[in-house]
């Protein structure tokens, strides 16, 4: 090559770095990862059995690596599961224990939504200290994050609702957006016109993110599958309506991704899946008719604390042999009781091992068509036509989803994989060192 061709060839190179959009560091992966809370993987696996039209999420699966079902943490919830995805390690470790913090006496619901809660490092961490540019919109447990470059987090008071369920005070002096103002920055293209749910609305500031930034690792949650489920059940029409919408949507996501990076991975992902549901009941009335929980005096020897098909029964002092001893023949002679919808218990070891709640005595697992409430008004009652999760992951039904694409990931069939192999799958595609993680990545080349 003549000095002149190697001299147009450099000046060419350097131009398209310079002028094109898809130009990017070398060595930098870009991922998009999308979670649709309460999603079944046979929501996409068995489309045509459930008659859904979701042709985007099922290209996604035809042409990359998926799994048949992903085995979720105790409990099965969006906090503790959303943390596990980006950790690697189950709530034991990160210590996100439900979308709420236990309270004995207070019955609204204090969400857990500090970035600061989560005890081990996280893969926006890794990837912002490895140079990558990151954003987050509605991930639980974010607010405070500043290794996100643009960050909407979920939390109920700073977006102004939430399908979780939950309230959080607003603190004037905290920073719920990063940077500062963003939400603000974002409001031109939010439409005036028409009142919008914080899905709709999430759903804008995806896109606006996307076009304006293109975060080189980005994360989105989307909660109104999650919404319909639980006031209508699995595979109900609404249910089914809603997951046809989060498809087009999807289709528009991946194809901003790809207009930005053409060599993106696109994972698709899910905290929990879902069982239907016909009663509730509330263990903290039981506690308070057997004296161990005095709600107006502020008194209590044993609360539970309730995610939604589990409850975690907790002593205030387990040193104490006598209220001890008395909760175990309350909880026991109550898990005995179908009138109660019991359907198997954890021991405090057991509860440790399968890395759940260490301040557990117990941890209630829902019988079928059953959930945990939080009221002390009454001990049971129906709730026809409904659904829940939280339940123990052994459930088949409390699988969650996993679909990933990109340059290098092969068609394949993974079968059933763990919760927490998510994170060592997205930090070997970012390049990244998750140290917590110790199961390995899924297999998704050749």
């Amino acid at each position: 090559m003549t000095n002149l061709r190697k001299w147009i060839c450099l000046i060419a190179l350097v131009a398209i770095a310079v002028i094109s959009p898809c130009a990017y560091a070398a060595g930098k992966a870009h991922v998009l990862v999308i979670s649709i809370d309460g999603m079944r993987p046979d929501y996409i696996t068995q489309a045509d059995k459930h008659g859904l039209k979701v042709p985007t999420l099922r290209k996604l699966m035809a042409s990359g690596t998926y799994a048949e079902g992903v085995v979720g943490v105790i409990p099965t919830l969006t906090y503790p599961s959303h943390t596990t995805m980006m950790t690697g390690v189950w709530p034991i470790e990160h210590g996100v224990f439900g979308n709420q913090e236990f309270r004995p006496f207070h019955e609204g619901k204090e969400q857990i939504t500090d970035f600061s809660t989560i005890k081990v490092p996280t893969l926006w961490e890794a990837a912002k200290k490895a140079g990558y540019t990151t954003g987050s919109v509605g991930w639980p447990v974010t607010t405070g994050a500043a290794c996100i470059d643009w960050l909407l987090p979920a939390n109920a008071a700073f977006e102004g609702s939430d399908p979780d369920g939950g309230t959080a005070a607003l603190d004037p002096n905290k920073q719920y957006d990063n940077p500062r103002g963003l939400k603000e920055q974002l409001a031109s293209v939010v439409p005036k016109d028409r009142k919008l749910d914080i899905n709709q609305l999430r759903h804008i500031w995806y896109v606006e993110i996307l076009k304006r930034y293109k975060p080189e690792f980005m994360t989105i949650h989307t909660g109104d599958l999650d919404h319909q489920e639980h006031a209508h059940g699995p595979f109900s029409p609404e249910a089914n309506a809603s997951i046809e919408a989060i498809d087009r949507e999807v289709a528009e996501l991946v194809a901003l991704e790809r207009s930005n990076y053409p060599d993106a991975y696109i994972l698709i992902v899910s905290d929990h899946g879902f069982l239907p549901t016909e009663h509730t009941f509330y263990p903290n009335a039981l506690l308070a008719k057997e004296g161990l929980l005095d709600i107006p005096q502020h008194k209590w020897e044993a609360a539970a604390y309730n995610t939604g098909g589990t409850s975690t029964i907790i002593v205030r002092d387990p040193s104490n042999a006598a209220v001890v001893a008395k909760v175990k023949s309350v909880v026991e002679a109550a898990a005995k009781n179908p009138a109660y919808g019991i359907g198997r218990m954890l021991t405090h070891e057991e509860a440790v091992k399968r890395g759940g709640n260490p301040a557990a005595m117990y941890i209630l697992d829902a019988a079928s068509g059953w959930r945990f409430g939080s009221g002390t008004k009454k001990i049971t009652a129906d709730a026809p036509g409904t659904g829940a999760h939280g339940q123990l992951p052994d459930h088949p039904e409390l699988r969650s989803s996993f679909f990933l694409v990109g340059p290098d990931v092969v068609k394949r069939n993974l079968g059933v994989i763990d919760m927490r192999q998510i994170a060592p799958t997205l930090a070997k595609i970012l390049n990244v060192k998750l140290p917590s993680a110790k199961l390995s990545p899924v297999k998704y080349t050749k």
